[in-house]
């Protein structure tokens, strides 16, 4: 009897010590999953254009030079690679400072997240409307004032494409493209930065 009560303690310990671990390996491959680092898609300016509308979402990886920053805020700035008619519109992430006009004309690397911005006779009418309530003015389209300034909005800030015009000739222009695509929306894409390093210039004797 007493030996048998020996076997039944000792199987049952056996099979605590086997369900320990196994949860500890469940757990271990937990934080694994958890630490996993993606590896960025690397992608060059002139292969943006073409391919961003398959990378929506993902992470990559591109360089170029900066070509304009926007001064109202330094949320936005565009790189262009010399040689080729590419230009990418770069933000900023959460919790990231303002791109320094002062980048301009330097040679940046950039990681980030490749995000699409679609823009229908919806996003239009809302824009315009968000315009006009905080002008307290009820202009028709063409018939804004001002001198280009970034002045539409959260709408309006993220349609910017570094074009300086005024923002209602801008949703005036967006609906002639739009007719003329043949579609009911036009898609633009952007990186979300996530990091950034500006490359050192290589001296030259």
């Amino acid at each position: 009897m007493f030996k048998k009560l020996i076997i039944v303690i000792f199987i049952s310990v056996l099979f605590i010590s086997c369900g320990n671990n196994g949860s500890q390996k469940k757990d271990q491959a937990a934080v694994d999953t958890e630490n996993t680092v993606v590896d960025p898609i690397v992608i060059t300016v002139a292969e943006f254009t073409d391919k961003a509308g398959e990378l929506v979402g993902e992470l990559v990886a591109i360089e170029g030079t900066v070509d304009h920053v926007c001064a109202h805020g330094g949320k936005r700035m565009f790189i262009i690679d010399e040689g080729t008619d590419g230009r990418v519109k770069i933000v900023t992430g959460e919790n990231m400072p303002s791109f320094n006009t002062e980048m301009e004309g330097s040679e940046i690397k950039i990681l980030g997240t490749v995000d699409e911005l679609v823009i229908n006779e919806e996003y239009l009418t809302n824009w315009e409307n968000e315009i006009l309530s905080e002008t307290g003015e009820t202009k028709k389209i063409g018939e804004g004032t001002g001198s280009g300034e970034h002045k539409g909005g959260s709408h309006g800030d993220k349609a910017d494409q570094g074009e300086h015009i005024k923002d209602l000739d801008k949703i005036k222009k967006f609906r002639e493209k739009i007719a003329a695509s043949g579609d009911d929306h036009l898609s633009f894409y952007s990186i979300v930065c996530e990091k950034f390093k500006v490359k050192e210039a290589t001296k030259t004797e």
